[in-house]
């Protein structure tokens, strides 16, 4: 099972996004703060997919983020949840590792969509 962990200082926003991602068949955790996912990282290795929040005034979500890629090795699917196309801050966090966006607030559909083929083979394969 593929692991997935969230990073957003909204408890609904990472309470929504565990529900949704646990039917879509993800091992899902959630956090506040990107400093607990640094501790997360070295306690539990690196998730599959990482899930963070970025807003503009977050100054120090560009280094962080590349912290937090570092210690993946490259292995994890960064995303970042973002509320609004900031060419800026995409073209920012995008040199810092991102893969993709999701748009908050999200849905479903947009959840799934901007996870994409991340979701593709979590489901365990069937036995023949």
């Amino acid at each position: 099972m593929k692991t997935c962990l969230i990073v957003d200082e909204a408890p609904v926003i990472r309470k929504i996004a565990f529900r949704l991602l646990r039917r879509e068949g993800l091992d899902v955790d959630t956090l506040a703060t990107m400093a607990e996912a640094g501790s997360w990282i070295d306690s539990h290795g690196a998730p599959d997919i990482l899930i963070v929040a970025a807003n503009l005034q977050d100054k120090a979500i560009v280094d962080e983020i590349k912290i937090l890629r570092q210690r993946t090795a490259g292995s994890t699917r960064l995303v970042a949840m973002i509320v609004e196309a900031n060419l800026g801050l995409m073209t920012r966090l995008r040199r810092a590792g991102v893969e993709n966006y999701i748009y908050k607030p999200f849905t479903r559909q947009s959840l799934e969509e901007g996870l994409g083929a991340y979701l593709i083979d979590a489901e365990e394969p069937a036995v023949a």
